[in-house]
């Protein structure tokens, strides 16, 4: 059986959590003894998942300093040098060209109960989202359309009153769309159009797959607690609601 392998995505700024992200990403914002990193790493260790690359950007030097100190052995990492003008979709292209089997893709800023990654992970679909069916939406969160517990549509850009929920940050994707997805994204880059999130690039392949394989289908979090840190008060939510529970 082949060994499933993970991406992390840590290249951005996290601007909107200044001072927080002042001497690191938000992937190393810290709660208690942990980072919301180690956090991750463990979740993925306990799930079997030990060879992991990083995409990395803005102090790059401090994510690659953790990783030495905690000794995590098979952490390897991708530097998107654009970080600061290019989106997601940029830095997974990155990931991509090194990808080789079949993977789970963490945006690295969420905070995760490790049983959302179990339910990944033993989703019959080789391709499969995460999805909060039960968080209030609007226009800042990657909403998710759904047929016959497949992915239709997934962006920002999607009604709330037609989506099933938002898509956490959790993805796992097979090997045999990793071409497909690194073409898109060439494509994209090759037009100039460098600011898009990664789940463009998902979008595409869900449109263009009529049920086929290369269809998503949807893991529900089932009011597991889980958190995207984006802003202050989100940080805050993590520190009082979400991170004892996970890793306290």
């Amino acid at each position: 059986m082949e060994t499933m392998k993970a991406v992390v995505l840590c290249a951005g700024r996290g601007g909107r959590l200044f001072p927080l992200t002042k001497d690191g990403p938000k992937c190393l914002l810290r709660f208690g003894e942990k980072t919301v990193l180690e956090c991750c790493l463990e979740n993925l260790k306990s799930a079997g998942i030990l060879d992991v690359v990083l995409v990395t950007g803005y102090k790059t030097d401090a994510v690659e300093t953790l990783v030495k100190e905690k000794d995590y052995q098979r952490v390897s990492f991708v530097f998107n040098e654009k970080y600061a003008v290019t989106n997601t979709a940029y830095s997974l292209n990155l990931a991509l060209k090194r990808m080789d089997a079949d993977f789970i893709l963490i945006n690295g800023d969420v905070l995760f109960d490790r049983a959302i990654l179990e339910g990944l992970l033993k989703h019959p679909a080789g391709n499969c989202i995460a999805v909060d069916p039960d968080i209030p939406l609007d226009a800042e969160e990657i909403k998710v359309k759904a047929a016959d517990c497949r992915v239709e549509k997934i962006s920002k850009e999607v009604d709330p009153r037609q989506s099933l929920g938002e898509a956490i940050g959790l993805y796992k994707i097979s090997r045999g769309l990793i071409r497909e997805l690194s073409r898109i994204y060439d494509d994209l880059e090759r037009r100039g159009e460098n600011h898009h999130f990664f789940e463009k690039g998902v979008e595409t392949i869900c449109q263009r797959s009529a049920g086929d394989g290369r269809s998503f289908g949807i893991f529900l979090t089932d009011h597991r607690p889980w958190v995207e840190i984006d802003t202050v008060e989100d940080f805050l939510y993590a520190t009082r609601e979400v991170f004892p529970k996970l890793c306290g």
